[in-house]
């Protein structure tokens, strides 16, 4: 046999091997509940899945750079967790934390809630902590209701939160000697942390 032939049967095979071994297979995908089947490549076992399918999962975008060879993907996820650290979405409930101010009577959390999701949600402020210079506090309900009845004129919300509503809250802790704090609210029981909040005096 001529060694042309054999060359082109050998290339003919590594090329069908290759097709088989690189062949892309539908699979289905979730991310954050979000839904979507996508092309998989099986290559030794691991599963390989098109940059710009898995960047638009996430609302980013992937661009190249020709020039440089370089893929850069922007993800719209990091963007919001850069740019707002102080608001969080767990299953379609966000909890975000406006501001926290600290005068001679006490520290105030001001709070919003937005329910986006099918059923009623409990605001979570009374389950509050907050930690300071390594010590933890934990909601006083005396402490805030003789300020939101008696003195302040702040928002409360509805220990339930009904669907599609946005609901403002104020939380009250005594003052503390700090610059900034830990928040965890735990809001339709499960945990929201805010860390390093800073406290306006």
């Amino acid at each position: 046999m001529k060694k042309s032939t054999i060359l082109f049967s050998v290339l003919i095979l590594l090329l069908t091997f290759s097709m088989g071994a690189y062949a892309a297979t539908k699979y289905n995908f979730t991310f954050d509940g979000k839904k979507q089947s996508l092309d998989v490549q099986l290559i030794n076992n691991k599963a390989y899945v098109p940059l710009d399918d898995i960047t638009e999962l996430f609302g980013g975008k992937v661009t190249y750079d020709s020039k440089s060879k370089t893929y850069a993907v922007t993800s719209k996820a990091t963007e919001s967790t850069i740019q707002s650290e102080l608001s969080k979405t767990i299953k379609d409930v966000t909890v975000t934390i406006d501001k926290v101010v600290q005068d001679s009577d006490s520290l105030k959390i001001y709070v919003t809630y937005v329910n986006n999701s099918d059923d009623k949600i409990s605001n979570g402020s009374d389950l509050s902590k907050i930690v300071a210079n390594g010590k933890q506090y934990s909601y006083n309900s005396k402490f805030n209701f003789e300020r939101w009845y008696k003195k302040e004129n702040v928002p409360h919300a509805d220990t339930y939160i009904e669907p599609g509503v946005t609901a403002e809250d104020v939380i009250f802790y005594a003052p503390v000697d700090a610059d900034s704090i830990n928040i965890l609210i735990h809001a339709n029981w499960t945990d929201y942390r805010f860390n390093n909040v800073k406290i306006t005096k």
